[in-house]
């Protein structure tokens, strides 16, 4: 891992802690306030003992220090290379602003990239995502942000189908993105009836003058899956990959295989279907059994359509 979680989070906790130690406000309570609240539940029989032990030489027994300056935290050149790779992806302008990433950009202007967007060829995305390069896209994009930060209502002339363009005024919820699609979405309600909207078939928007309006409405059901998984041909990094972020739980069973239990928006089921059928025989869905009906209803289609396929090739054999 390039940035590690578990000892960045050390790391912090203690720098603030030595920072205390330097203003000469330390003390074992505020040192189990600090641990307790920057790191991790089990962190208190841990960083404390190092701390006050000497284990670590950071801190003194009377809760001093030695250090004379802040400690800092600079960024190695592994982790340098890793923020320019992210900074050129073309989805990053939309949430940084154009002098910030000006900034960004003169700061790692001398550092390589650890890798580029052509580097990775996704076989399983579709080809017409949204337009990350066009300006009015990008504007509308961040029009959006600010509504949904704000609370503020947004006025949005929109593309449907057949090149209808309708108008609506309405409290957006979030915005949703879709690594299949390629594709960003505002999900909301209008009119007590759940609303997705393609950002990419915004016409014009803008922040509604007629005061605030809460975005609730947007509730967010929780559901879960459980998946067996058969750690061939490296399904089981395949399939943590697939679903890094989703909230997940992994064991291995005594069967050799592992039960993985995903943690999943029900807006998100049909998506989950599909990831879940992309790993063929090495995963299979287990329960709860009204999602396990989804996968068998959609592998009877995927059949049904390949035997009508097939029939269709048949009957045209003899003429052709």
């Amino acid at each position: 891992m390039v940035f590690s979680e578990i000892y960045s989070a050390y790391y912090n906790t203690v720098s603030i802690a030595i920072r205390e130690a330097q203003k000469g406000t330390l003390s074992p309570d505020s040192l189990f306030r600090i641990v307790r609240e920057s790191a991790f539940p089990e962190s208190v029989t841990t960083i404390i003992p190092s701390l006050e032990k000497g284990k670590w030489a950071l801190i003194k027994s009377d809760f001093t220090t030695a250090l004379r300056f802040p400690p800092t935290m600079p960024l190695s050149e592994l982790q340098r290379r890793w923020l320019k790779s992210i900074c050129l992806d073309k989805r990053f302008r939309l949430f940084v602003r154009d002098e910030d990433i000006a900034r960004i950009g003169k700061n790692l202007a001398e550092t390589e990239p650890l890798f580029l967007g052509e580097f990775f060829f996704l076989y399983d995305k579709y080809s017409d995502g949204d337009p990350y390069d066009d300006e009015q896209y990008a504007a509308n994009f961040r029009t959006v942000m600010e509504s949904i930060r704000s609370g503020k209502k947004l006025s949005v002339e929109y593309e449907c189908a057949h090149g209808r363009v309708k108008k609506f005024c309405f409290a957006p919820g979030k915005i949703e993105y879709s690594q299949k699609d390629d594709k960003f979405r505002i999900v909301s309600k209008i009119r007590s009836t759940r609303v997705t909207m393609n950002i990419a078939r915004i016409r014009k928007c803008e922040i509604a003058e007629n005061g605030t309006e809460s975005a609730g409405g947007i509730v967010s059901k929780p559901c879960s899956v459980t998946l067996e998984i058969r750690d061939e041909r490296n399904a089981l990094e395949r399939v943590m990959m697939a679903f890094a972020h989703f909230e997940k739980s992994c064991a291995k069973t005594s069967g050799g295989t592992y039960r993985l239990t995903v943690t999943y928006d029900a807006s998100d089921e049909t998506e989950l279907v599909i990831r879940v059928l992309s790993f063929g025989p090495m995963v299979r869905a287990v329960e709860p059994e009204p999602f396990v009906r989804l996968v068998r209803e959609r592998i009877g289609r995927q059949v049904a359509l390949m035997e009508a396929q097939g029939q269709t090739e048949i009957q045209t054999a003899p003429s052709s």
